[in-house]
């Protein structure tokens, strides 16, 4: 984008993204009537307004303008709460603007990156159910890793189940991730993958959202982030998704940009085979492991073989001195609920589980119905 300063063209666009009802398209459709987004600033809301049929703008959002609201301190303020949370904006267009994603029909006119979001490496997808068995977790973890390995960076929605899994077992592999959000860049949903997403920001990946900052985890948000996990990878995997999962949305995304679609094919008349079952039929591709996949992108990568630590280092390296504690008492064949866990490691039962739930991602504890849990 050229023109006026980034500064400027930045407070803007985060200004009007920031309104409510405006979206990406609404976002694309301003900076093409007006040239820019500093222009449609300098142009003022009731330009917009008269305009409204024209950029298709939505009646809240006509409300809105109503009150000729300060877009630029919106924006300023926006830019404010990103910055708090570490996070940058980054315009299309911008250089650092990954290409792949900039190539996409609806590509985001604006994305809050914290981290660092290269522009010039091989990205896959790896997406699947929120509640998900041990098998299909260390499915994902595996390819994860593996693809890491091979110097493939995840991405994923860094929901619950499947897409923690991934992101989890890409950093077990040394590699990089991406985790798509479906809220704002200063929040963490799920609570429980905070720390989490600081791994991957700290790590070399990166944390994305074309969402204000402030916004909360809603419906109508996941389309959108499933649309940018879709769209910026090369190819999608789906593992272990039943038959209206949002994991098939991401898929049929990644379809209508003619990117490769995959499916690993789980136990027939599983709950949780259906979504690959529906996308192997629809055309998607039967896949197996990293190799596999990239054997049949025709890629030429090499993965090496996983090193098998012992076990009691892979722990030291994973998890932190709460997280031993609860492993220490953790049993392979004793469920212990929760609640006991928490008293016996002197933490609270709600940073107990969330600890848990940490180690589950990493395949270092498995959980029960009830919220019992057995070490792996």
């Amino acid at each position: 984008m050229t023109g006026p300063p980034a500064d400027v063209e930045l407070v803007a666009a985060c200004g009007f993204a920031a309104l409510p009802g405006v979206g990406s398209a609404t976002l694309s459709r301003i900076v093409s009537a007006f040239g820019s987004f500093e222009a449609a600033l300098r142009a003022g809301t009731p330009e917009l307004r008269s305009r409204a049929a024209e950029l298709r703008l939505r009646s809240e959002t006509v409300r809105y303008l109503e009150d000729d609201p300060d877009v630029a301190r919106l924006g300023s303020w926006a830019l404010e709460q990103a910055h708090k949370a570490g996070a940058r904006p980054l315009l299309k267009g911008e250089q650092g603007y990954p290409p792949l994603l900039a190539r996409a029909a609806k590509a985001p006119e604006l994305l809050y990156v914290r981290g660092t979001l290269a522009s010039d490496v091989r990205r896959v997808a790896v997406v699947g159910a929120r509640e998900c068995d041990e098998r299909g977790l260390e499915m994902a973890r595996t390819l994860g890793e593996d693809l890491a390995r091979g110097r493939i960076e995840v991405v994923s929605g860094g929901a619950r189940g499947i897409d923690s899994a991934a992101h989890a077992g890409a950093l077990r592999g040394g590699g990089t991730t991406v985790a798509v959000l479906g809220c704002g860049i200063d929040r963490a949903y799920p609570a429980e993958n905070r720390e989490l997403f600081d791994r991957i920001a700290a790590g070399g990946g990166a944390v994305v959202s074309e969402l204000v900052p402030g916004a909360l985890p809603k419906p109508s948000h996941f389309p959108r982030r499933n649309r940018i996990v879709a769209t910026l990878s090369e190819a999608s995997v789906v593992i272990r998704a039943g038959a209206r999962s949002g994991a098939l949305v991401t898929a049929r995304d990644a379809a209508a940009e003619r990117r490769p679609v995959f499916a690993m094919r789980g136990s027939p008349g599983e709950l949780l085979s259906e979504g690959p079952e529906i996308l192997l039929r629809e055309g998607a591709r039967e896949v197996t492991d990293a190799a596999d996949l990239c054997a049949q992108l025709g890629w030429d990568v090499r993965i090496p073989p996983r090193e098998r630590q012992p076990r009691a280092q892979r722990r030291r390296v994973e998890t932190d001195e709460a997280g031993e504690r609860l492993l220490a008492l953790l049993d392979d064949r004793a469920e212990m609920h929760v609640d006991e866990l928490a008293a016996r490691s002197h933490l609270a039962p709600q940073e107990a589980l969330r600890k848990l739930t940490e180690l589950e991602v990493l395949g270092l504890c498995r959980q029960r119905p009830g919220k019992y849990f057995l070490r792996c």
